[in-house]
């Protein structure tokens, strides 16, 4: 029986997943590692990677892996390495999360209109987090660094590179520079201009699903991976998740909460609206794009908020869960504004601050917990509301990510937003996107994920949290809008 082989690169860990020809997971493997940060700084050791993802396809059983005939990537976007000409990293790299580039990310915004800009790449803001304002720091900041790149990568471009020995990249990913021009489909030399960069240092740019070639022999016996295991363009993380949610067509719609929360609604059609400035990022489909609102600290303000007020309480997020369900719906009169990162969509408001409000002397720690959980399904609602008026109307939602494990929540986003919420059978969904790439570049019937639990809205709450969810609109419209 042959399997696919997914290699699924995070922030801080590595997944290694074999998929059989119906899309079932057959094995899971993964490593963590850890990033190294110095005040605005966020870096990985290019060896880092390698290390982990060849730890974790080693941890896979051998007579597994001896069945692998394909090799599939999805990686976050943003973070970027330089490669010399033997394909040798030669620092480390820049992770998504550095933003040490911004005075660079102001120069370039000033060069660039940002209505055209966004309407060139489907960037509502050029952030110094962007490759395009790495590559200008790279160049002022780090010249020796800039003068011996061959090639600079992406992450999945650098893990192709070392299984296959070719510099290529996906479009979907590609959508995360800024200097990719969803127009022509193609680089954009005008952006590659302002970092005076020649598109021959930038790898062969392919279509998400394409056939790169053989794993490298060496790298096949390391691995013990067959000589015949070809490898394939998979997509970036986002992208390929809501593949595996079957957001592929007109009026569907995938949202996953881990560290952060997006949500990811299919167009054939996007609008770069001025009135909303939403992320579109090319889909993994031909032809196809996703709208991609995001709030960028929602699962982080849960973790800070067990951190520091919860650290008696045994189990995790479950005993959180637990803590919540002991407050009806509305939290009590307890409002989360969850912006301790700014606040990206629907408004970006890169200075907002998060807290909470309406608190009372017989407010309780339950509230709070509940009322975060609430604040992530009212930025759901949000989000909801700004796709619409972009004529993306959906009539439910597919939920992924940890924050699908939690019926608690999945609830509450139900109730809240007042439509069904449904989780797959598949945990592992950026995984499985990757690998129905790769099952449809070798030709093979794709399967889609089963559903596992839907969750309809309750006609009990809708009450509840109708007054919630103005109570937070009016906090956060007094807070952040109000002019003057």
């Amino acid at each position: 029986m042959e399997l696919i082989l997914t290699l699924d690169v995070g922030t801080t860990s590595v997944k290694a997943c074999l998929f059989d020809r119906q899309l079932r997971q057959t094995a899971l493997t993964s490593r963590e590692y850890a990033l190294q940060t110095r005040g605005v700084c966020a870096e990985v050791e290019a060896q880092v990677y390698l290390d982990a993802a060849a730890q974790c396809i080693l941890a896979l059983p051998a007579e597994a892996r001896a069945r692998v005939c394909a090799v599939a990537l999805t990686t976050q976007g943003e973070t970027l390495l330089c490669v010399d000409r033997q394909g040798k990293a030669l620092r480390p790299a820049i992770v998504w999360l550095d933003s040490r580039a911004e005075a660079q990310a102001a120069r370039l915004a000033a060069a660039l209109d940002r209505q055209r800009f966004y309407e060139r790449t489907g960037l509502p803001e050029l952030s110094g987090a962007l490759p395009l304002a790495k590559l200008l720091w790279l160049r002022e900041q780090e010249p020796e660094s800039w003068a011996r790149t061959d090639k600079f990568l992406l992450l999945e471009d650098y893990l192709m590179l070392w299984l296959t020995g070719r510099a290529v990249t996906e479009k979907s990913l590609l959508t995360s520079t800024g200097y990719f021009d969803l127009q022509s489909d193609d680089y954009w030399d005008e952006a590659l201009a302002l970092a005076e960069l020649d598109r021959t240092r930038l790898p062969q740019a392919l279509a998400c699903g394409s056939i790169v070639g053989p794993v490298l022999p060496e790298v096949a016996e390391a691995l013990g991976l067959p000589a015949s295991a070809c490898v394939v363009t998979g997509a970036m993380d986002q992208t390929a998740a809501a593949l595996a949610a079957g957001c592929t067509r007109p009026g569907t719609l995938c949202e996953t909460t881990g560290t952060a929360m997006v949500a990811a609604a299919f167009t054939a059609h996007p609008q770069f609206s001025e009135d909303h400035h939403v992320t579109i990022y090319r889909h993994a489909m031909p032809g196809a794009y996703l709208y991609l609102p995001i709030s960028n600290t929602i699962g982080m303000s849960l973790r800070w908020f067990r951190d520091e007020f919860c650290r008696d309480l045994d189990g995790g997020y479950a005993a959180l869960d637990r803590l919540a369900e002991q407050v009806p719906p509305g939290a009590q009169g307890v409002t989360f504004l969850p912006y301790l990162a700014g606040c990206v969509d629907p408004d970006n408001l890169p200075e907002a601050s998060g807290g909470f409000y309406g608190l009372r002397l017989s407010s309780t720690r339950a509230a709070c917990a509940r009322a975060i959980l609430e604040a992530a399904a009212f930025q759901l609602r949000d989000f909801l509301n700004m796709l619409s008026a972009l004529g993306c109307t959906a009539q439910t939602v597919t939920s992924l990510g940890g924050g699908a494990g939690s019926a608690l929540w999945m609830q509450i986003k139900a109730d809240a937003c007042r439509r069904p919420f449904h989780t797959l059978s598949t945990v592992q969904a950026t995984s499985r996107g990757a690998a129905m790439l790769a099952a449809g570049a070798l030709g093979w019937a794709l399967h889609d994920a089963e559903e596992q639990t839907v969750y309809q809205p309750q006609a009990e709450t809708a009450d509840a949290y109708e007054e919630a969810y103005a109570a937070y609109r009016r906090v956060y419209e007094a807070l952040y809008l109000q002019k003057g």
